[in-house]
């Protein structure tokens, strides 16, 4: 599984099955408001994929409510939603509420708010359409009125630390939900990977392994050591796949976070960056590989020098 497709697919999971915090979350109330999951919603024209799409209702009339998660702020992501929003409200004929929630913790000056088209200097058109800084809303999930979003609370703070993620395995263990608890454990070992060590957070989390057994993604990770594992007997694999699950996981949140230190750098010295590279550093997931790419970054005369190596490295693979 892609690394991009990590977070996305444990948020899904979590939008789905818990809306209450995501949808108070956009609209800061959910008193006299019922609401239901879309499922698989698409648009095409051509076929969109969408993060996460509620059916709402209040006392007056029915809405769309279309959340899109970003762990960091793209320079496609006005147009990106003003194309989603245009297309959710020709296919539902409903007027459509859009949102753009930031998981990472950064310093943005000004996120972008509106999707403009400007003629000869003038705004011609303009889309506008709301962002949540997820940061924002750190002491409400600390406090625990917003719990169910504390597998998140490590991407929130600026300091880093084992206190931060043992608040946050506190709330997700206050829970009676037995499989809430599965998925938010996996998503809150997932983001931590970006942040602390492999040997770390397996020792962290070593009491809630077999907790993390039961979430839907690290089944996934499981089921994949164990056909790996199986040939050195069916105990032994189960055993193997079980750790190499849950390690694949962390290693996934690793990749994602060198993926994005890549762009940071790039896009802090040479300004803006083609989608390309950013898909094609999307294809290596290897850490070592991503690591030197980060320092060549660092390094490199021109985005035309980095697109070299990075073609170089692809070729190799």
């Amino acid at each position: 599984m892609p690394a991009k497709d990590i977070y996305d697919r444990s948020l899904k999971i979590l939008a789905k099955q818990y809306p209450r915090p995501f949808i108070k979350l956009a609209l800061g109330s959910i008193e006299n408001k019922n609401f239901e999951t879309i499922e698989n919603p698409e648009i095409n024209l051509p076929e969109r994929r969408l993060d996460f799409v509620y059916g709402l209702q209040d006392e007056e009339q029915e809405y769309i409510l279309h959340l899109d998660f970003q762990l960091r702020h793209k320079r496609d992501v006005p147009e990106r939603m003003h194309i989603y929003n245009a297309l959710l409200t020709a296919s539902h004929n409903k007027p459509v509420i859009s949102k753009v929630i930031y998981l990472e913790r950064r310093e943005y000056r000004n996120l972008p708010q509106e999707y403009v088209v400007s003629y000869q200097g003038r705004r011609q058109n303009v889309f506008i359409y709301q962002t949540i800084k997820l940061w924002d809303n750190t002491e409400e999930i600390i406090a625990g009125e917003l719990k169910e979003l504390a597998p998140l609370l490590i991407l929130l703070t600026r300091e880093k630390n084992e206190d931060v993620l043992t608040r946050s395995k506190e709330l997700i263990l206050e829970s009676e939900d037995k499989k809430w608890q599965a998925e938010a454990l996996s998503l809150a070992v997932t983001v931590a990977g970006r942040y602390f060590p492999k040997d770390f957070l397996l020792k962290f989390f070593k009491e809630e392994m077999k907790m993390l057994q039961e979430a839907s993604i690290v089944q996934d990770w499981i089921n994949e050591g164990i056909e790996k594992g199986i040939e050195k007997g069916i105990e032994e694999g189960i055993e193997k796949g079980i750790e190499k699950g849950i390690e694949k996981g962390i290693e996934k949140g690793e990749i994602k976070a060198l993926q994005g230190a890549i762009l940071d750098i790039l896009e802090e010295r040479f300004g803006m960056i083609k989608k390309g590279t950013g898909k094609k550093l999307e294809l290596i997931d290897d850490p070592a590989v991503l690591k030197s790419l980060h320092k060549k970054s660092i390094k490199v005369a021109s985005l035309v020098e980095f697109a070299r190596i990075l073609n170089e490295v692809l070729e190799e693979e």
